[in-house]
């Protein structure tokens, strides 16, 4: 809230001035007065406020309750970098509210109902979060505006481990159960989920899953061989594959950085899970605000720089037809992960 100035000033009682003659200045007549206010009124009402000047007329927000520096935040910030020039020129600033597994940044979205000024990134965890019932939110409590892009998830382990390719982890886990040990990101999260999937198109070894709380942390764990592997995404690991000091047994998907990586599909596991993230309003945003927000969208995610962020991250877009059918995937993504957690005795059915 910001600060006001002392107002105790403004109420001290105050002398009338006094005419040449001595005596009071004449007061308007009551007519006169009346006239007077009906002019101010009609000024007032023809005279556009601020909220209903065109789109945009003040800076935006773009609310982030990832992990600072995380894959969403960066999203948030290569936006925040591009998006002036597609939003008539004016800043455009991310906003950290991290809690509660983005419930606080939920919450505040929620309050600028109607806003067109505050933007949010919603991620496929947000979705998982939403199914566990650890946010007390639905899809349809946003205003669904744009995908923008997939991020593959993948297998990493230390450059000196034994297992060359997923079959080798498998394999290993099948002979000696319990024992081979992945770390990666949340208990119940979009990261979990993803692993769960590929495990069952393994056989369903005994894996230990070993849950942290950042992406960085997981990977950091198997490169210290606290864990066999980590289940992450290639932005994460990125560095230590340069490096030298990791190597990755598959992707999820074919990945332009790592063309000599095989696929989950070419190794025999026909899924292809990923990590999602995009862009939405708050509450009580009309189709056209909708509509202008998403082609403004459009244009940033087209600019260079955003192109050039999305190819170093190893990014795929995925835009999707319309806003329409971005509402509809975060809808199917609940059901769908509240499905699996059920199943896996995680939620009660």
């Amino acid at each position: 809230m910001e600060s006001q100035a002392p107002i105790a000033s403004s109420l001290r009682p105050r002398t009338a001035a006094l005419s040449r003659t001595g005596k009071p200045p004449s007061q308007p007549s009551l007519p006169r007065l009346l006239v007077a206010a009906f002019a101010l009124l009609a000024s007032a009402a023809c005279s556009p406020r601020a909220d209903d000047a065109a789109f945009p007329n003040r800076p935006i927000e773009i609310v982030s309750w990832a992990t600072p520096g995380g894959p969403s935040d960066l999203l948030s910030r290569a936006l925040a970098d591009v998006a002036p020039a597609h939003f008539d020129g004016q800043r455009v600033n991310v906003m950290t509210r991290q809690g509660g597994a983005g419930a606080a940044g939920m919450q505040y979205m929620q309050g600028r109902a109607g806003d067109p000024h505050v933007l949010g990134v919603f991620t496929a965890s947000g979705t998982v979060n939403m199914a566990t019932g650890r946010i007390p939110f639905a899809p349809e409590d946003f205003t669904p505006i744009l995908r923008i892009q997939i991020d593959p998830f993948l297998v990493a382990v230390r450059d000196d481990s034994p297992f060359r390719t997923l079959g080798d982890l498998f394999e290993a886990a099948h002979a000696r159960p319990g024992e081979v040990s992945v770390s990666g990101f949340g208990a119940a999260s979009a990261h979990f989920l993803g692993f769960v999937r590929l495990r069952a198109a393994a056989g369903d070894p005994d894996i230990r899953w070993i849950a942290y709380e950042g992406s960085a942390d997981a990977v950091v764990a198997a490169l210290g061989g606290h864990t066999d592997a980590a289940h992450t995404n290639y932005n994460i690991v990125r560095e230590h594959l340069r490096a030298g000091t990791m190597r990755v047994l598959g992707t999820a998907m074919p990945v332009e950085a790592l063309p000599d990586t095989p696929s989950y599909a070419d190794q025999g596991y026909d899924l292809q899970p990923v990590h999602w993230r995009g862009v939405v309003g708050p509450p009580g945003l009309d189709a056209g605000t909708r509509a202008d927000i998403r082609a403004r969208l459009m244009a940033a995610i087209d600019d260079p720089g955003f192109r050039e962020y999305m190819e170093r991250a190893a990014l795929e877009y995925a835009t999707m037809e319309d806003a329409e059918a971005f509402g509809a995937w975060m809808t199917e993504e609940v059901t769908t992960s509240r499905d699996l957690l059920q199943r896996l005795g995680i939620l009660d059915g």
